[in-house]
C-alpha cells in the first residue's frame, strides 16, 4: 500500500463517518434540545462535525471558490477549528460549573484573528500548507494548541462522567465520546506536529483516516445510548409478549392486583407492571393452595433448574381452581416470594413460570390422584 492508497481509503472512511455522525446528531437533537447540558454537548459535537465536514474535498472546494479573492479555504477551515474548540471548551467548563464565556470566546477571537494575519498574502490554493506557514511558525503551534485545549479537557470530562454513569447506555456512550475526543487530541497534539517536523508522506496520508475514525467514534458515542435503549425496549416487549398468557390467567383469577393501564407507557414500565402483578397474584393464590400442596410441588421439582418457578407452575392452577370454587383462604400458607431479590431474578422466575405452565413435568403433578380431591 502506498501513501496515496492510504489517503484514498482514509477519505472513504472519512466521508462515510461524517455522514453517519451528522445522521446521529440529527436523530438525537430533539431530545438534546430540551436539556441545557445536553444542548451544549450537542453544539460542541456539531461544531466538531462541522470542522470535519468543511475539510472534505468537495466542501473545501466550495469554500475556496466562495472566498476568492481573499483568504483560502484553508484559513476558513482552520479558523472554524479554533471556534469549534472554543465551543467544546465552553461545554466542558459549563459542565464543571466553571464557565468563562468571555475568556473562552475572546481567546478564540484573538487566536482566529492571529491565524488570518499570519497567512495574509500567502498564495495558497486549497488548505494552508507548511509552505505557507512552516512548522516552526506561530500559525501551526497556535492552531494545534487551540484544538488540544478544546478536545483534551472534553476527553477527561467524558471519561470522568463515564465512570460515574449509572446506566449501561450512558456509560457506553460517554466512553465512546471519550475515545473520540482523545483521538482528536492525539491527532492535533501528536500526529500533526510530527508531520510538520518530518513531512512524512505516510503521516500526511493518514490525516483523512484519523479524522474518519474520529467521526465514526463520535457517531457511535452519540448513537450508542439510543441504540442500546432501543435494543432493551425491544427485549422488554418480547419478554412482555412471552408473559402475556400466564399474566392473563393470573389477573383473571385475582383481578384486584391488576391496576388500570395507560396506552402511553414505556415498554420497561409496562414489563415492570406485568412482573409485579404476576408476583402479587402468586402471593394471593398461595393462600388457596395451602402449605402442604406447595411443599409437595417443591418436592416434585426439587433439584431442577428454576425449581421455585416450576413448583409455582404446579400448584397455581390448583389454587386458581380452589378460589373459583369459593373455598376460603388457608391460614399460615407458604405465601413467601421465592423469585429472588434482583430484577433479573424476578424476570427469570416469571419467564420460567410462563414457559413451563403446561409442561409434562407440571402436568404430571396436577394429574396425581391426590391433587384431584
Amino acid at each position: 500500500m502506498s501513501p496515496a492508497d492510504l489517503a484514498t481509503a482514509g477519505t472513504d472512511v472519512l466521508v462515510a463517518g461524517t455522514l453517519v455522525l451528522w445522521a446521529a446528531l440529527v436523530v438525537r437533537a430533539p431530545a438534546a434540545l430540551r436539556s441545557p447540558p445536553r444542548r451544549r454537548m450537542l453544539i460542541a459535537l456539531a461544531s466538531l462535525a462541522t470542522s470535519i465536514t468543511i475539510a472534505l474535498d468537495p466542501v473545501a472546494g466550495l469554500l475556496e471558490r466562495a472566498f476568492r479573492p481573499g483568504t483560502s479555504c484553508g484559513i476558513v477551515t482552520n479558523v472554524w477549528g479554533v471556534i469549534s474548540s472554543a465551543l467544546i471548551l465552553d461545554f466542558v467548563l459549563a459542565a464543571t460549573s466553571r464557565r468563562r464565556p468571555l475568556l473562552v470566546y475572546g481567546g478564540a477571537a484573538v487566536a482566529g484573528t492571529t491565524l488570518v494575519l499570519l497567512t495574509t498574502g500567502a498564495a495558497t490554493t486549497g488548505c494552508v500548507t507548511p509552505a505557507d506557514a512552516p512548522w516552526f511558525g506561530l500559525f501551526w503551534w497556535l492552531l494545534c494548541l487551540a484544538h488540544v485545549l478544546g478536545t483534551g479537557p472534553a476527553a477527561v470530562l467524558c471519561a470522568r462522567y463515564a465512570r460515574r454513569a449509572t446506566t449501561r447506555p450512558l456509560r457506553a456512550g460517554l466512553s465512546m465520546l471519550t475515545a473520540g475526543f482523545a483521538s482528536s487530541t492525539v491527532f492535533w497534539g501528536v500526529v500533526v506536529p510530527a508531520y510538520l517536523v518530518t513531512l512524512s508522506p505516510w503521516l500526511g496520508a493518514a490525516f483523512s483516516l484519523n479524522a474518519g475514525l474520529t467521526a465514526w467514534i463520535m457517531a457511535l458515542g452519540v448513537a450508542l445510548p439510543q441504540l442500546l435503549r432501543m435494543h432493551r425496549a425491544a427485549g422488554d416487549r418480547r419478554t412482555a409478549r412471552r408473559l402475556e398468557p400466564v399474566w392473563r390467567r393470573l389477573v383473571t383469577s385475582v383481578p384486584h392486583v391488576h391496576l388500570p393501564e395507560s396506552g402511553h407507557w414505556a415498554s420497561d414500565l409496562r414489563l415492570y407492571r406485568r412482573i409485579i402483578e404476576i408476583r402479587d397474584a402468586i402471593l394471593v393464590l398461595a393462600d388457596y393452595a395451602g402449605a402442604d400442596t406447595i411443599e409437595a410441588a417443591r418436592a416434585h421439582v426439587r433439584g431442577r433448574r428454576g425449581a421455585e418457578a416450576l413448583a409455582a407452575a404446579c400448584w397455581l392452577p390448583l389454587a386458581q381452581a380452589a378460589k373459583a370454587r369459593g373455598e376460603a383462604p388457608r391460614a399460615a400458607a407458604a405465601a413467601t416470594n421465592e423469585s429472588g431479590t434482583e430484577w433479573a431474578d424476578e424476570v427469570a422466575f416469571a419467564l420460567t413460570l410462563a414457559e413451563h405452565w403446561d409442561s409434562p413435568l407440571v402436568r404430571a403433578f396436577r394429574q396425581e390422584p391426590q391433587r384431584q380431591r
